[in-house]
């Protein structure tokens, strides 16, 4: 049986009742006090509803008060079919959004089952049906020729959506509108409680869509989203996974058809990103480098000294990630380069190294690279660049001693060999280390093994690369450690979240971090402090200065300063290596005329300053 209702423009759209649930579940949806009269036609099988005015109120009362089947004095309810509430809906979008609106009040999804829109000859119409309508396939048929191939889908250990719900509603539209009938309006199943987890109900508009889509380019975290999106509309159901769904979406049609790495190629292009990439004999790319488009003028500017670290865990297909740090004179840190390799293998990073190489002048190469020890990595650079120190990262080491001798010690004495250690490292001489390392085999003879571990492992083969006796005279910049490199990889592994990210991802993390991170002047302030507050010192007692600063650092170290100072002549600049001397990434030209155009541009000032009087 087929109930028709016709669409009448004075009728409002607000639906008043609740539902109720039996074995199989019927809702009326209607106008509070209005009353339906339904006809039956026997030759069509169908009923023919129409919507009159309210007669009286009455407590209690329901949509379906005052309906009949047949004859008017003959009043029969109908709870087998929904009482519709509805007015002349002029198209057909705004009937779906009714219908779906009105549905999810019940609890319950309505869906477009099929829609008949461009059909020659024939009225536009729709069919809507509930999200658990049909029957699920469990078999899959395939025509090949003649015969019929059935293929058995991979078993889930899921459960299923569809449970051949019957309700069905069908609109057609005609002259006046769209004219609703109802095929079905049961439910085998009760009414949800809550609409998340439903994909229609959590499916986002096209505001919503375009708002995840900036801030997912924002690098706005999924959660964040989320919560942006509930915020703005409180009764919206959307969950986690719909972000994600969203977001991925948006990433397959960006990528238009290209793979991961060749999608990742061509943004480095279009941003015109410096880099290089090499492939297997089978066309899969191993090894990927690529630069900022600033990192040039970068590197050139301060080229002496570089950090590099190795990073894991930070895509899906278990590649390395190498990166490559400078620091400027105001102790900024900044990328100078990153790099994807299949393995670290010395071929790997020695063809990383030369495309490093490759991006740097011939009389502006490296003087210093710290790192941790990979031996592999420093084989590489010993061959690529063999005129730079390398140094050990310090932090490094002391982990490694406190992971391998701490247990051999309790608090105390542990304590006591840590102190004894770091004097080991930071000795200013070759003549003080020999000094401090017999005190240390001296005092901590009982353990043999831990003086084993430090010495066979690190004195013996690298003490020139982190002890102070050696390290003192290289021009580091005060650059000891790879934490610089480590910090960005902790920032850049928070910003990721998890392990299993692609190369497309990592690439974006990376652009929308800062380039240069650090304070202003603040280490090479105190650097000079203390080298000033050692004047007096070696002034009165006659002492002999190191020199450690000026091999170090590059700056006028105690004895200069002393020199300057008991003279009471101004320090000159040329005492300052270049490096702190850079504030402009624009090479400097030895321009005679340049000189006369300051002194001309300066007495211009002055003396506009000398002839303006203050105002009284």
């Amino acid at each position: 049986m087929e109930t028709s209702i016709a669409s009448s423009p004075s009728i409002g759209k607000e639906e008043v009742l609740n539902p109720a649930y039996e074995s199989n579940v019927h809702f009326d949806w209607g106008l509070e006090g209005c009353a339906m009269e339904m006809e039956v036609d026997k030759e069509e099988g169908a009923m023919d509803v129409v919507v009159s005015e309210p007669k009286s109120q009455h407590e209690g009362d329901t949509s379906t008060f005052g309906s009949h089947v047949g004859p008017a004095t003959n009043p029969t309810p109908t709870p087998t079919l929904y009482d519709i509430l509805y007015g002349a809906f002029h198209n057909g979008q705004e009937l779906v959004e009714w219908t779906r609106s009105t549905g999810k009040r019940y609890g319950f999804v309505i869906i477009i089952k099929a829609s008949e829109k461009f059909i020659k000859n024939r009225k536009p119409r729709m069919r809507f049906s509930c999200e658990r309508s049909g029957k699920y396939r469990k078999f899959v048929k395939k025509s090949l020729g003649e015969e019929v191939a059935v293929k058995k889908r991979a078993t889930r250990s899921t459960g299923v959506k569809k449970i051949e719900c019957p309700f069905l509603l069908k609109g057609v539209k005609d002259n006046d509108g769209w004219t609703v009938s109802i095929h079905n309006g049961t439910h085998n199943y009760p009414p949800a409680v809550y609409l998340e987890g439903h994909s229609y109900p959590g499916r986002l508009s096209v505001e919503q869509t375009a708002m995840l889509v900036d801030l997912s380019v924002s690098m706005v975290k999924p959660k964040q989203i989320l919560s942006q999106l509930k915020g703005n509309d409180p009764s919206n159901v959307t969950t986690i996974r719909d972000v994600y769904n969203a977001r991925h979406k948006y990433g397959v049609i960006e990528k238009a058809g290209r793979t991961q790495m060749q999608h990742l190629m061509a943004r480095l292009q279009h941003f015109s990103y410096v880099n290089w990439d090499r492939s297997n004999k089978d066309g899969n790319v191993t090894d990927l480098f690529w630069a900022p488009p600033c990192a040039g003028e970068m590197l050139r500017a301060f080229p002496r000294v570089l950090m590099m670290d190795c990073t894991y865990k930070t895509n899906r297909y278990k590649f390395p990630l190498l990166q490559i740090v400078g620091v400027t004179c105001t102790e900024l840190t900044f990328n100078v380069a990153f790099a994807f390799i299949e393995c670290e293998k010395a071929k790997n990073y020695t063809w990383v190294l030369e495309k490093l190489k490759g991006m740097m002048d011939a009389d502006s190469l490296p003087v210093v690279i710290v790192m941790d020890r990979e031996l592999t990595l420093m084989n590489a650079i010993r061959s690529v660049f063999p005129h730079a120190t390398n140094l050990l990262c310090r932090f490094h080491i002391s982990k490694n001693v406190l992971a391998k001798c701490r247990k051999m010690f309790d608090d105390k004495t542990w304590e006591e060999f840590s102190c004894s250690w770091g004097l080991v490292v930071l000795s200013a001489s070759a003549t003080q280390y020999e000094e401090c390392l017999r005190a240390l085999k001296r005092d901590f003879q009982m353990f043999p093994a831990a003086l084993d571990y430090v010495e066979k492992n690190w004195l013996i083969p690298y003490k020139e690369r982190f002890v102070g006796a050696w390290t003192d005279k290289v021009m580091h910049f005060g650059n000891l450690t790879s934490n610089r490199a480590e910090s960005a990889h902790a920032a850049l592994k928070h910003q990721l979240e998890h392990s299993q990210c692609n190369f497309d991802n990592i690439w974006e993390k990376i652009t929308t971090r800062k380039n240069a991170e650090g304070s202003c002047f603040e280490e090479w302030h105190d650097t000079c402090l203390a080298a000033s507050r050692q004047v007096e010192w070696i002034v009165e007692s006659n002492h002999a200065c190191e020199c450690a600063l000026r091999y170090t650092h590059g700056l006028p170290c105690a004895h200069e300063i002393a020199h300057y100072k008991t003279k009471n002549i101004p320090l000159p600049l040329e005492l300052t290596h270049d490096h702190w001397k850079r504030l402009s990434l624009v090479p400097a030209k030895n321009d005679a005329s340049l000189g006369e155009t300051i002194k001309a541009k300066f007495q211009i000032f002055y003396d506009r300053f000398v002839s303006e009087k203050p105002d009284v």
